[in-house]
């Protein structure tokens, strides 16, 4: 395998591109440009908006980590740089430094153990100075969130001293050796509390665990040093006054250290146990250390305990205090059988709520599950929320003294042929942890206000907005009778349609805000106001989506003394802008609007400063800052210089009849330096509907599964994506007729070659053209990725990345049959390719790996071992352990040139490659690639 990537990257670079003229000394694209490609990630800007940070990193390789002057806009940059944080007051700027990627690699190459490896360092830039201090060996490290001017860091293990005795062995006197125990290894490393600023530092050794309080003012420090008894320290560090108290030392182990936000109260889990069953206990500290809660507790179920698994936390006001139980762990008894004295056996039982393959899925999480409950400190007790009749609590605001509760265990079994996850929802008193069902066999979101006064859900029944307040249990229909549906308008499939969402509340759950699909609503969940059209119908009016984009996120609600910002979609021509709103019905001022597709990133926490990005076919979204108007932005990254090197094409939306006659929409991108007079060979490729992406950018990166517009529009092709509607039972005609419609229309045009078409699919789009080849053989060449080919098969089958069934899929779901198998077998065979394999008559490229968790790849053997018997012209890639859509880089490098090959050789008379002459026989695997 290693040669066999090796050789990759060298042919990869040798490999000629396809003859295409050029211009302005421009080239196409070639699979060489891979490596050169760059992505801006982790944007993020200080409170005081006066500086930003970002990452360039390439697809593969080294990036840099830029920090800009958003005032002056110089800029500094750090090679290798990465996940970068602010300090509070924005005066510094803490980050990691990779190690150089070809230098692990060598070390790999040469077998070095992961404990050999040159380890990460830590990088802190001032603002001030522009200067950078780096510390080696660093592989954690933790700021205040809201002040404060101390950090922490976290060092890798202390490096082994190698002996340098060289004495001669024949010199030697011999010496009896006495014994001596084992020196156990330290599980703690040394941590380093630092203040940039000043420079003033303390470190604390052999520690596990480190937590600062949101303020700064206390950071919670776990050590643990291993002896012939671990023994374990619970520290506190004053960064007021540099002082460090110890709280506990005994022996033992802690873990889940947490402080309150004002920096008062400190809590954390330890066990007395030396053994591998720990039994946890609560403990907690404000002035002095003790033991809150533990197995004898009033209020802890019998035979349980404090849970490991979840990390105490305290509510924001301080007064409440969450954590985990679950039963007691037990000791495993010892094992005295052989591993082929062992019974090995899956029990598939049909009383059980999930199938064993999602249980075997879920058993670690099973095994590590807590159930939430909560020290309430105005009464000083214990209160158990959750239990195996309430497993799973939802606390919005954590200061509130209700919270919702949600049971789905007996509904458990229906998720494998209803797809969504069925719960009954309860409202649980915090303070007594009485439970009141409220809503039962809820399908859709419910959710709590983030003052507690209400409950909102959506009732798929009449497809409506409901409030249920906590109060007098009063329950109010907040959208019905408004002349606006609330729910997918657009949907196709046999399920009943979701809704559009929940927009916000604001402040004190006076009102809520609610999305139909291109306005917002403002609705009083009392029921004692009618709601009103926030936008004043301008979307639904001028086709335009408007969405609230949240300026805070530290906020629950949304601040009705500000104005509102949105997102505005225009769903004709797919432009899109800013918008300014209010919290009166009016339509909203048009801040900012153009043909690309804005995006908003961050904006500064106390400054009128903002990151966003802009993007189309042609420009890459590069970071870009402005104020909260929009107002003469400057592009702060530049992450693709290069582009301007290489031809690219362009793209349009187009319009054309179905065979039904309804209106259809789709992307056309030609090649670049297009020429009206030429003919250009054309490729379709869909999946659902691609229209909305009309102003997307295509980098061109080495494919997971598709073909790449901007790769394949650079070296001549014409790139076609229609939009498919449906029709329930008829997904492999629904998708022809639209298909066929839209290669009819391009067909049409001048410059496509009708005599050179391709088409090519992944997953959903896999199965289509698996189908689409037993339908015509208008097509010279077709790929399809991932695809099914007998639905009668995989009907029955297993999603084996969640252990659930994939029965849902098919009955109400994406295959939009709309029945069981048993209702209309009929249905699931004329809609299976391969029950018309001998109608086969174009040749097919396959990609079905042995990984896939989405789709069997026997799905793809069924339908290849088909076609080969009837001697149809068929080649199946399988990548050995990648999955549905390719992860590994070198597969991702090969399926690129593999497809391009495959339709240049049928679309562009190309050379055969001999891969598809001879194959790889299986001798030669990973000694050659046959390109």
């Amino acid at each position: 395998m290693k040669r066999n990537i090796i050789v990759l990257f060298l042919l990869i670079v040798a490999i000629p591109a396809v003859s295409f003229s050029q211009s302005n000394g421009k080239k196409p694209l070639d699979h060489s440009v891979y490596l050169k490609w760059k992505t801006v990630k982790h944007a993020i800007i200080s409170n005081d908006g006066k500086w930003a940070s970002y990452e360039i990193n390439p697809l593969k390789g080294d990036g840099w980590l830029y920090f800009v002057n958003l005032t002056t806009f110089v800029k500094d940059s750090v090679a290798r740089g990465c996940d970068a944080v602010f300090s509070p007051m924005g005066s510094y700027v803490t980050f990691k430094i990779k190690q150089p990627e070809d230098s692990i690699r060598k070390l790999k190459l040469a077998k070095k153990k992961d404990d050999e490896l040159p380890k990460d360092s830590l990088g802190v830039y001032k603002m001030s100075t522009r200067n950078i201090v780096r510390f080696e060996r660093v592989k954690s490290f933790k700021i205040p969130e809201k002040s404060g001017g101390w950090m922490a860091y976290q060092l890798e293990e202390k490096l082994e001293k190698k002996d340098t005795d060289k004495a001669k062995k024949a010199d030697s006197v011999p010496v009896k050796k006495e014994k001596h125990s084992k020196k156990k290894k330290q599980s703690g490393t040394e941590l380093v509390v630092l203040n940039p600023m000043t420079g003033a530092s303390v470190t604390f050794e052999n520690v596990t665990e480190y937590s600062f309080s949101e303020n700064g003012s206390l950071l919670g420090i776990i050590t643990v040093k291993k002896d012939s008894i671990d023994s374990t320290s619970v520290k506190v560090f004053h960064t007021t006054n540099s002082h460090a108290l110890t709280l506990l030392n005994a022996a033992g182990s802690a873990k889940s250290i947490a402080i309150d936000t004002a920096g008062k109260q400190l809590t954390f889990l330890f066990s007395a146990d030396t053994g591998s069953a720990k039994v946890f206990n609560l403990y907690y500290s404000s002035s002095a250390l003790r033991k809150l809660v533990d197995t004898l507790s009033q209020g802890m179920p019998k035979g349980w305990s404090a849970s490991e698994n979840q990390r105490p936390s305290f509510s924001d006001d301080g007064s409440l205090l969450y954590f985990g139980t679950a039963p007691k762990p037990l000791t495993e008894p010892k094992d005295t059988l052989l591993d082929d004295e062992k019974i090995k056996l899956d029990l598939w039982a049909w009383t059980d709520g999930r199938l064993q393959s999602q249980q075997l899925k879920d058993l670690d999480a099973d095994k590590k599950k807590s159930f939430t409950a909560v020290w309430d400190f105005t009464q000083n007790k214990m209160i158990q929320l959750a239990d195996d009749s309430l497993s799973s609590i939802s606390l919005l605001n954590n200061n509130l003294n209700v919270a919702l509760g949600f049971n789905g265990k007996k509904y458990e079994k229906f998720q494998s042929w209803i797809g969504e996850e069925m719960r009954d929802v309860y409202i649980v008193d915090v303070k007594s942890g009485k439970r009141k069902l409220v809503l039962a066999q809820k399908q859709y979101a419910v959710s709590m206000s983030p003052f507690g006064k209400y409950i909102i859900y959506y009732n798929e029944a009449d497809s409506a907005w409901y409030s249920y307040a906590t109060s007098d249990a009063t329950t109010t229909c907040l959208t019905k009778n408004l002349g606006v549906p609330f729910y997918d308008e657009d949907n196709d499939t046999p399920a009943k349609p979701s809704p559009y969402g929940i927009a916000g509340w604001c402040e004190n759950d006076r009102y809520l805000l609610i999305y139909d699909r291109y306005d917002i609503w403002k609705a009083d969940p009392s029921g004692k106001e009618k709601p009103v059209n926030l936008t004043g119908s301008y979307g639904r009016k001028n086709n335009i989506q408007l969405r609230i984009v949240k300026t805070n996120s530290e906020l629950d609600y949304l601040e009705s003394n500000k104005p509102l910002l949105l997102r505005g979609f225009d769903k004709v021509n797919r432009n899109t802008g800013f918008f300014q709103g209010g919290w009166k019905p009016a339509s909203p001022k048009i801040i900012v609007e153009n043909a690309c597709s804005y995006d908003f990133t961050v904006k500064a926490k106390n400054a009128d400063k903002v990151i966003f990005t802009m993007q189309n076919f042609t420009m890459y979204p590069d970071l870009w800052a402005s104020n909260m108007k929009f107002e003469k932005p400057v592009r702060i990254s530049m992450a693709n210089p290069q582009q301007q090197e290489y031809l690219w094409g362009s793209v349009e939306l187009v319009t054309w009849k179905s065979y039904d006659g309804s209106r259809l929409e789709g992307l056309l991108y030609k090649p670049a330096n297009f020429d009206a007079s030429k003919k250009y060979p054309a490729i379709v490729y869909f999946y659902e509907k691609y229209s909305d992406q009309l102003n997307n950018h295509w980098i061109p990166s080495p494919s997971r599964s598709i073909v790449n517009p901007a790769f394949y529009t650079s070296n001549g092709y014409v790139i076609f994506m229609p939009d498919i509607t449906y029709t329930t039972g008829q997904p492999g005609k629904s998708a022809y007729d639209d298909i066929m419609s839209g290669t009819d229309f391009i067909c049409s045009l001048s410059f496509v070659d009708a005599n050179r078409l391709g088409i090519q699919g992944q997953s959903w789009g896999g199965y289509q053209v698996s189908y689409m080849v037993t339908q015509t053989s208008r097509y010279k060449a077709a790929m399809s990725g991932a695809g099914v080919c007998d639905m009668v098969s995989a009907y029955g089958g297993i999603r084996w990345e969640s252990g659930i069934s994939r029965m849902w899929q098919y009955e109400t779901a994406q295959s939009r049959i709309g029945k069981t198998l048993w209702e209309n077998p009929e249905l699931y065979i004329k809609n299976s390719p391969i029950f018309f394999a001998d109608k086969v008559q174009t040749p097919l490229l396959m990609m079905n790996n042995d990984n896939d968790g989405a789709v069997p790849w026997q799905q793809g053997i069924e339908y290849f071992s088909a076609l080969r018997r009837l001697s149809k012209p068929v080649w199946m890639l399988n990548y050995n352990g990648d999955a549905h859509n390719l992860e590994k880089w070198p597969n991702r490098v090969d399926l690129s040139i593999r497809m391009k090959e495959f339709f240049d050789f049928y679309l562009k008379d190309a050379p055969e490659p001999t891969w598809m002459k001879t194959g790889i026989p299986a001798i030669d695997k990973g000694k050659k690639l046959n390109y």
